[in-house]
């Protein structure tokens, strides 16, 4: 028997993404939460007492501005190489990006074997001790747009067959990830190894049916982002002398990300609102293993309060912030968004006024309407180019295709015309 740690996409030291701008971020937590959550996982490796572990690409998070990150990352690896343990890594799109990636030499695994293996050719290391066998390539650019399972060989007699890719694998990124070493799980298959160990896409998920080889996603270590919710960790595998493989996830994140939806259908008193975000806060809560969370609170329903909070947005937002200060937990509010509605609909005397149906209709034709879609990208390109400095601050309020822009025109849309409505009846 033998155990192993399959983990990926460390981006060690990735930026804050702009959370500066938020008040009363934890900003130091979460710049060293990546290095935190890598220190859990040399003593989850060290307590497990595993054969050794695999990094399926991006250790790194591209353009690392000096040679302190790679140092760290070094320290790291020599601390488990004091306790025998092997590493086995390949580079990703983020690490063939910077030419220091390439540059700075690691330090070699104890028995000999280079830590990074080639990212110019598939190759395979055996490591007779353990009975492996582990097949990979990394990536020498950072568009690696060919499928590099074809060159992969077939699995090696008498040893257990790792396969190590950095990957979208057609259909599991989704649109979060760009598409990058395109194949197919049935690619993967096709050449009989006993694990596949895949990095690239940051949420976990298994690709595999229960009597079928493990194709395995096990997300990345630390969640950076509002984006990257839930546990982050890595996947402990026990291989059995029998070669039986039992998959064990083990998180290893210390800063946790959550999105708290909070139901408002039915609500007629304004105030009620906290008691309800105090609920599903603390369900959120409990799952959190006991982390400091950030979340996003999405505030949607139905409701009689929707003109009060839509009128009184600030005011709503600050209170919210201030009550998560009583849930008992550290917990800090990154964006609060009201995508609620009104009970009371439109009428035929709202829809005749003007300026009501002209603005029902360019919000019912601005996503599908090709003309007036480019007048609005040509405005916001305009806008885009003023704020230019200030760019990574409001990307994400400036939509870039028709799907986003109607994201942002639903969110808007109510508060809009109830104003507007309120206006007519003053």
């Amino acid at each position: 028997m033998f155990k192993f740690i399959h983990c990926a996409d460390i981006h060690l030291d990735s930026p804050l993404r702009g959370l500066e701008k938020y008040e009363g971020a934890p900003v130091d937590e979460i710049r060293g939460a990546v290095r935190k959550a890598l220190a859990n996982l040399a003593e989850l490796a060290i307590r497990e007492h595993v054969s050794f572990v695999l990094i399926a690409g991006d250790i790194y998070d591209g353009k690392w501005e000096d040679h302190q990150t790679g140092l760290h990352f070094a320290k790291w690896l020599s601390g488990l190489h004091r306790h025998g343990i092997l590493v086995y890594a390949i580079t990703g799109n983020h690490d063939a990006e910077n030419k220091m990636t390439k540059q700075l030499k690691l330090p070699d695994n104890p028995n000999g074997d280079p830590v990074m293996l080639s990212s110019t050719s598939v190759q395979t290391v055996i490591n007779e001790g353990v009975g492996v066998a582990i097949h990979g390539r990394g990536f020498a650019d950072q568009e690696e747009r060919e499928n590099l399972v074809l060159a992969y060989p077939r699995a090696v007699d008498g040893l257990f067959n790792i396969g190590i890719l950095h990957t979208s694998l057609d259909g599991a990124a989704g649109g979060e990830h760009k598409r990058y070493a395109p194949c197919l799980p049935a690619d993967l298959l096709g050449l009989d190894y006993q694990y596949w160990a895949l990095g690239h896409v940051h949420t976990r998920k298994h690709h595999h049916q229960a009597d079928q080889t493990p194709i395995v996603f096990p997300g990345n270590i630390q969640g950076r982002h509002i984006r990257e919710t839930g546990q982050k960790g890595c996947e402990l595998v026990t291989v059995s002398d029998a070669g039986d493989v039992q998959i064990d996830f083990q998180p290893l994140d210390v800063f946790r990300f959550e999105i708290c939806d909070v139901d408002a259908t039915g609500i007629e008193n304004p105030d009620d609102l906290l008691e309800r975000f105090g609920q599903r806060m603390r369900a959120i809560i409990a799952t959190a293993d006991g982390l400091p969370i950030a979340t996003r609170v999405i505030v949607s329903g139905n409701s009689e309060a929707h003109v009060n909070w839509l009128a009184n947005l600030e005011q709503w937002r600050q209170e919210i912030r201030a009550y998560s200060f009583t849930l008992g937990a550290e917990v800090w509010v990154e964006k609060i968004k009201f995508n609620t509605q009104t009970i009371r609909r439109f009428d035929s005397e709202d829809e005749a006024e003007g300026a009501i149906r002209e603005l029902i209709r360019a919000f019912e034709e601005a996503p599908t309407d090709d003309e007036l879609r480019a007048e609005i990208f040509a405005e916001l390109e305009a806008l885009k180019q003023k704020l230019a400095a200030l760019h990574d601050q409001f990307d994400e309020f400036i939509p870039h295709d028709s799907a986003t822009l109607k994201s942002i025109l639903d969110e808007i849309q109510p508060g809009l015309l109830n104003r507007l409505m309120t206006d007519n009846r003053v």
